[in-house]
């Protein structure tokens, strides 16, 4: 006869793919026997089982666990039996709440057999050493999440790809999954978004189109089930797009680490800072060139802080290129349409300085008030002017005559940087194998602190001194000489055409400034002698 005292029991069956992994002996079978044997022996009413096979402990949203604890509630169970406490969960804190206050509230009596747990007896003293076993179970998740991490790091820095997809583009290699190959099937959309960028389409043009061209999205391309159900699955994103941009991979430098989990608990990713990027030069093939991506991204520095565009102002030739003299921010440009009597419905483009726009209150600047077409019409004159001088026979031969020996120079200190960084990368390997050591108890922990202490102040130093040459060598890259014939072929390209396009002038200008008596300096990226 079943009472209200009656002990009903729903037996928890939990085992991760990590605890596989890591040989832990707890099979759903081998914990079904366990848990059943003590059933019997105890002469307990078994009511049902509750199943996760292949669930992280972390988490306690498992599908199983929940319909375990609706049955708590609807009174089908009233006693919870695993085989041990690390079965219910590895979270201390969302373990402690439920065996602690929930289990209390609800009148559940919860056993762990292997841990000799029995919340209903008061004089058990494995009860009283709950607090400790659940942190421990906590601190066994982290230590294995720190080995596992430490070991895609290590795999990471040697250059292998340990991602679960291949970027957009990429596939990983059959044999070796470790290595990716390009995929040409997604290849030539990757060619294409850089392509339209650079000719000055934004970025949510990139993406209208192709949504409207049904190209699927690079989640729908990964078959992955994520969002859907959602109306927006299948639509392009600018932060895809974005990422796509401004990701080196397709210059052949494989970058990984570009995003992290919160810590091990968490399934939320946040984006690391480009410091912090692990970026493997060479390692996979190129789809995009390096001159391509590199005025890609200088388009997105022109671009940045420009505000938003009416339609107008965004197809704008010097777009995102203008700045105030005296302030340093950039010139804001605005459509003004007006009705008039001579020439009807009239566009007219004006621009300020988005400094003084936005505090007007406290006189940070002034307007620097100037119409658009006459920048435009001052700069590209300025412009096939200064092209026209930098063709010049007799300056170009001096240019190529002093560009010998700035080349060698150059050449020099790209070595001496070169051996730097792999000296720097060495280092960072032995910290890693050393972290590894630490970890598997094959050195102590004071000499993997004087190991890690010495090879970090190594490391420090080789930075400081490849700093130093890298100043150098932008400084001689910014100088008055040009060591290859680059800005050559697009000047001539420049002169060429009657319309340029704002991807070409911005391989040629670096920044357009204008003073409050509009008077325009124009800084090239090519320079004469």
């Amino acid at each position: 006869m079943i009472t209200d005292t009656t002990y009903k029991v729903g037996i928890y069956l939990r085992l991760s793919r990590e605890d596989e992994r890591l040989g832990e002996s707890g099979s759903i079978s081998t914990q079904r026997d366990l848990l059943l044997n003590y059933i019997r022996d105890n002469n307990l009413l078994f009511v049902k089982e509750y199943i996760d096979d292949g669930v992280s402990g972390t988490t306690f949203d498992r599908a199983g666990f929940n319909q375990m604890i609706k049955d708590c509630e609807g009174k089908k169970i009233n006693m919870i039996i695993t085989k041990d406490t690390s079965r219910l969960g590895r979270d201390h804190i969302e373990f402690g709440y439920y065996v602690e206050r929930y289990f209390p509230e609800h009148n559940i009596r919860y056993v762990a057999v292997n841990d000799g747990v029995d919340t209903f007896k008061r004089d058990n003293s494995a009860n009283d050493m709950l607090v400790f076993k659940s942190a421990f179970n906590d601190m066994y998740v982290k230590d294995i999440s720190n080995k596992l991490r430490s070991s895609l790091y290590t795999k990471k820095r040697n250059g292998l790809f340990v991602g679960a997809y291949a970027p957009y583009g990429y596939k990983k290699n059959e044999e070796d999954k470790h290595k990716l190959e390009i995929d040409e099937e997604t290849a030539h959309v990757v060619r294409r978004i850089f392509d339209m960028f650079i000719n000055g389409d934004s970025l949510s043009k990139i993406c209208d189109t192709l949504t409207n061209e049904r190209i699927p999205t690079p989640s729908m391309q990964k078959n992955m089930k994520l969002g859907q159900n959602n109306v927006h699955y299948g639509v392009w994103a600018t932060r895809t797009v974005n990422d796509i941009l401004k990701n080196p991979t397709y210059i052949g430098n494989l970058t990984q680490c570009r995003q992290r989990k919160v810590n091990y608990k968490s399934k939320k990713r946040v984006r690391n800072n480009e410091n912090d990027w692990i970026v493997s030069v060479g390692a996979v093939d190129s789809i995009i060139d390096k001159t391509t991506f590199e005025l890609a991204q200088e388009m997105f520095k022109s671009n940045k802080n420009r505000g938003k565009g009416d339609g107008i102002t965004d197809k704008l030739l010097l777009r995102g290129l203008i700045y105030c003299k005296e302030c340093k921010h950039t010139i804001g440009f605005r459509a003004h349409t007006q009705q008039t009597k001579k020439y009807g419905l009239v566009t007219r483009i004006y621009g300020n300085c988005n400094y003084w726009a936005k505090r007007k209150k406290q006189n940070v600047c002034t307007p620097h008030s100037i119409k658009y077409q006459t920048v435009e019409t001052i700069v590209l004159d300025n412009m096939r002017e200064m092209a026209k001088k930098y063709l010049d026979e007799k300056a170009f031969e001096n240019i190529l005559k002093k560009s010998d020996k700035l080349k060698k120079k150059k050449d020099s200190i790209k070595g001496e940087i070169f051996r730097l960084e792999n000296i720097i990368e060495n280092a960072n390997k032995k910290i890693d194998i050393c972290y590894n050591d630490k970890l598997e108890g094959n050195i102590t922990l004071d000499m993997y602190k004087r190991t890690y202490n010495n090879l970090t102040l190594e490391i420090n130093e080789f930075k400081s001194k490849k700093q130093e040459y890298e100043k150098v060598l932008y400084n001689l890259e910014n100088s008055h000489e040009i060591n290859d014939n680059y800005y050559l072929d697009k000047i001539k390209e420049f002169l060429k055409m009657k319309n340029p396009s704002r991807a070409l002038i911005s391989t040629l200008i670096d920044r357009i400034e204008i003073d409050e008596d509009k008077n325009i300096d124009i800084y090239y990226k090519f320079k004469l002698i």
